[in-house]
């Protein structure tokens, strides 16, 4: 996986209101709340999300509505990976 993220996953991404459909890969990092604490207060905990197509990466590229939903996917991702 580019740029070594811990997780990932496939999805796809719309664009044009679902005119352009494109498979991609969705790679995040995790980082717990507990770890977090020296640099977030509130206990925040981190999910550090990008989008790859054919390699190469396109998160600045897709529309924020769908960004927030892979964010979504990721968080889902992560809680059926700590189900297990």
């Amino acid at each position: 996986m580019k740029h070594n993220l811990q997780y990932h996953f496939e999805n796809v991404v719309s664009y044009d209101n679902g005119e352009t459909v494109e498979v991609v890969t969705v790679g995040y990092d995790y980082l717990p709340e507990e770890n977090n604490y020296p640099y977030a207060p509130d206990y925040a905990e981190i999910f550090d999300v990008f989008v790859f197509s054919q390699g190469k990466d396109i998160t600045y590229d897709i529309p924020q509505d769908e960004y927030k939903r892979l964010m979504e996917e990721a968080k889902i991702n992560f809680a059926s990976l700590e189900a297990v």
